[in-house]
C-alpha cells in the first residue's frame, strides 16, 4: 500500500514518529481500535516501552482512549476528529464507541492488513463505489450497502460496504499465485459457528456474481472453520454455476419479448430468469452478443464460442489465512468504560495475548 507523503506529514505534526504515523494511518482507515501488541508486531520490535510510549502519547494528546476488557487488557479507540481530518476520512465513523463483537472484528481486519501490507487496497467506501461503479460500470444495487434513517423522513441515506472488510488488488512476491483481480476478505474469530460468515457471502452475492473473476480470502485465528468455509463458497460461487448456451438463448428470447413490450407472453419463471439473467449476463461481451443474436448476426454455434470464451476467462479462487490473535478477550468483559487511570494517560494494563 502506499500512503500518500503528505498524511504522514501531518500525523508526524502532532508529535509523532514515522513509524507511528503510518501505524495511526493504518488504524484510522481500517480498524479505529488496536492493541498495544498490534503496534509492536508493525515495528517490528519487542520492547514493551516502544508501545508504552506510544500509548501514552496518544492519550495525553486526546487522540484516543482506551477500554478495559478480560486479563486487564486495554484496546485503544483511536476517536480524534484531528487525525481523521487531517488524512481526509473523517467520514469513517471511528469515533464511535462500537459493540464488543464489532471491535474484535476490527481487530481482526487490522491484523490482516498489518500482516499484508504489499497489496492495493480500496480503502474507503468511496474507493470501493468509484472503482466497482464508475470504473467498471457495476448498477449501485448490485453493491452491498445499508440505509440509514435520518431525523427527517427525506434524510435517508444508502451507505456501502459498511463492514469494512478489505477489499484490495494482490501485489508483491507473495501474490503470484493469485489472478490479478479484485480480492475480497472475510475475517472470521475462532468462536463456532458460521452464520455470519454466511450472511455476509449472501450480502456479497449479487456482487461477486457480476464479477468475470475475483478471489476471496476467509481469514481466521485458526484453521477450524476453513473446510467448512471452503464448501460454502464453493456451493454458490463454484464454476459450474457457469452459464450455458442454451440458457444464454433463452434469457435472450425473453429479454427481447420483454424490450418489445409483450410482456403478456411471460410466465413468472421467464420473469424470474429475466431477474437472473440482467445479473448474470451483464458483461459488455454478452451485451454485444445480444445486439448481434437480436439483428440475426449470431448463430447458436456462435453464442456457444461466446459463452466458453467468457467462461475462459472466469475465474474464482477461493483461499484462507490464519490471523495471529484470536481475542478472546471479550468473552469475558470486566468494563466497558475506560479506567480513570487509562483515561489520565496511565499505562496500566497487558496486551491482547493469548492466555
Amino acid at each position: 500500500m502506499n500512503i500518500a507523503p503528505e498524511y504522514l506529514a501531518a500525523i508526524q505534526g502532532y508529535g509523532y514518529t514515522r513509524t507511528e504515523a503510518e501505524f495511526l494511518y493504518l488504524v484510522a482507515t481500517y480498524s479505529g481500535y488496536f492493541t498495544r501488541q498490534q503496534f509492536l508486531r508493525f515495528a517490528h520490535v519487542e520492547e514493551a516501552g516502544a508501545a508504552r510510549r506510544f500509548s501514552e502519547k496518544l492519550l495525553r494528546f486526546q487522540h484516543g482512549r482506551t477500554t478495559r476488557y478480560a486479563y486487564q487488557t486495554l484496546v485503544y479507540n483511536l476517536y480524534s476528529r484531528l487525525i481523521y481530518g487531517t488524512i481526509n476520512k473523517d467520514d469513517l465513523r471511528n469515533q464511535r464507541r462500537l459493540s464488543s463483537d464489532l471491535i474484535r472484528t476490527r481487530l481482526l481486519i487490522l491484523d490482516f492488513v498489518l500482516g499484508h501490507p504489499e497489496h492495493q487496497y480500496l480503502e474507503t467506501q468511496a474507493d470501493k463505489v468509484d472503482y466497482f461503479h464508475r470504473t467498471i460500470r457495476l448498477p449501485l444495487p448490485a453493491l452491498p450497502g445499508r440505509i440509514y434513517k435520518g431525523i427527517q423522513s427525506n434524510a435517508n441515506a444508502k451507505r456501502y460496504f459498511v463492514d469494512r472488510f478489505p477489499i484490495f488488488f494482490p501485489c508483491g512476491p507473495d501474490s503470484l499465485s493469485l489472478p490479478l483481480a479484485p480480492t475480497f476478505v472475510y475475517c472470521d474469530s475462532a468462536r463456532p459457528g458460521l452464520v455470519r460468515y454466511i450472511s455476509h457471502l449472501r450480502t456479497y452475492e449479487g456482487l461477486l456474481n457480476q464479477l468475470p473473476s475475483f478471489n476471496f480470502v476467509y481469514a481466521a485465528p485458526n484453521d477450524a472453520k476453513f473446510q467448512r468455509a471452503g464448501r460454502l463458497f464453493a456451493h454458490l460461487f463454484a464454476s459450474e454455476r457457469s452459464p450455458s448456451t442454451d440458457r444464454l438463448i433463452h434469457y435472450f428470447k425473453i429479454r427481447q419479448l420483454w424490450e418489445d413490450h409483450k410482456t403478456g407472453a411471460l410466465t413468472r419463471s421467464d420473469r424470474q430468469l429475466l431477474r437472473d439473467g440482467d445479473t448474470r449476463f451483464h458483461r459488455q461481451v454478452f451485451e454485444d452478443a445480444y445486439r448481434q443474436w437480436t439483428a440475426a448476426k449470431l448463430s447458436p454455434t456462435d453464442l456457444t464460442d461466446v459463452v466458453r470464451k467468457a467462461n475462459a476467462q472466469e475465474h474464482r479462487l477461493f483461499s484462507t489465512c490464519v490471523l495471529s490473535e484470536d481475542y478472546n478477550i471479550f468473552e469475558r468483559v470486566s468494563s466497558n468504560y475506560p479506567t480513570k487511570r487509562a483515561a489520565a494517560g496511565g499505562a496500566a494494563g497487558r496486551e491482547a495475548t493469548k492466555p
